[in-house]
């Protein structure tokens, strides 16, 4: 999977290291070793000679990273982005712009030149910058099959975004408060992520998407929740195999989620629910169910947890249930690996 499938999945890393397993007759999980931290590399100041003896002088990174391939293989990497100004994009097949520089702005001429030229990218990544709107796309992209875009502060996306008739992986992690209405024309998407999203209703768009197989949306950590329900359509989605919707305000799936057969993840946590959804009872694939950070009242979740048909992994960390409700809980599941945290003992 690509960048926003490794998001998606490391989560599980994340969970089963921090968090802890109670298995009925089983003895506990495998010690999981600290990584050795890496050797301190010490900014040069002054002088060589002001330096202790022993101390590499290690060269300044560039603050901007281009780094570009062509259709040929030849691999260039800038260290300006204004040097792209001067470069033929005609022959490029992937191009990733990125600055360590917070704020850092990228010029709407070089946007453009980008959009325009690259007729033969297949890849376009761009992280951390500035870039206040997203370019018109004035050509059909017959390769551009990946586009993702990272911490660049846009709201919007242009109506000429259906020209991008190739694409199958869009992963947008950019405040966007909605979806143009071309955006349904992507036919080929089969994987999109919009994370730091400001969606007040979810985006119906999607749903013209029926070759998605990973759908993940993500509200703005910390941030106004403003999406509190979801449409009754995801019987229109039928390849969808994982689909996660974090920071948000759920407290209830819509009853077609049952009807995604081929499922296998779902990811709700961060969320507001008080028990287990119903739509999620028997999904006859689904093996991996993060569910943190919601708050569960345990009457209604315990009758709801004897409802389910499936087996995996079942996180719920911070969720305030006590570590004998937990216990109860993986009783019941005797074929799920329930992982859980103990803070509320």
């Amino acid at each position: 999977m690509k960048k926003y499938i490794i998001v998606f999945s490391l989560s599980l890393l994340t969970l089963s290291v921090s968090a802890q397993k109670k298995k009925k007759k089983q003895g506990p999980p495998p010690t999981v070793k600290p990584i050795p931290e890496p050797p301190k590399v010490i900014e040069q100041a002054g002088t060589s000679e002001s330096m202790s003896a022993g101390m590499i002088s290690m060269p300044m990174r560039a603050a901007d990273q281009v780094r570009i391939k062509k259709t040929d293989g030849q691999e260039l990497n800038l260290e300006k982005l204004e040097e792209l100004v001067n470069i033929d994009l005609s022959q490029v097949s992937a191009l990733s712009l990125s600055s360590s520089i917070s704020g850092k702005k990228l010029s709407s001429e070089i946007l453009q030149k980008i959009m325009d030229e690259g007729s033969q990218m297949e890849s376009l990544e761009i992280s951390n910058l500035d870039i206040g709107t997203f370019p018109e796309i004035k050509a059909i992209h017959p390769k551009l099959k990946k586009i993702a875009l990272s911490k660049n502060e846009l709201s919007a996306l242009p109506a000429s975004i259906s020209n991008l008739t190739a694409l199958e992986e869009f992963d947008c992690d950019n405040p966007l408060t909605d979806l143009p209405a071309s955006f349904s024309q992507l036919k080929n998407l089969k994987q999109l992520g919009l994370n730091g999203n400001l969606f007040s209703t979810f985006p119906e768009q999607i749903f013209s998407l029926n070759k998605l197989s990973f759908l993940y949306l993500s509200g703005k950590y910390k941030g106004e929740i403003k999406l509190t329900d979801l449409p009754d359509l995801f019987e229109q989605l039928p390849e969808l195999k994982e689909i996660g919707v974090e920071h948000a305000g759920l407290s209830t799936l819509p009853t077609s989620i049952a009807a995604l057969k081929k499922l296998e993840k779902a990811n709700f946590s961060f969320n507001q629910f008080t028990s287990f959804p119903a739509a999620l009872y028997d999904n006859p694939k689904l093996v991996y169910v993060p569910f943190t950070n919601n708050p569960l009242q345990w009457e209604p979740f315990l009758a709801s947890v004897k409802k389910i048909k499936w087996s995996g992994l079942f996180f719920l960390n911070d969720t305030g249930l006590t570590k004998k409700q937990y216990e109860q809980v993986q009783q019941i599941l005797n074929k799920t690996d329930v992982y859980y945290d103990e803070m509320n003992d």
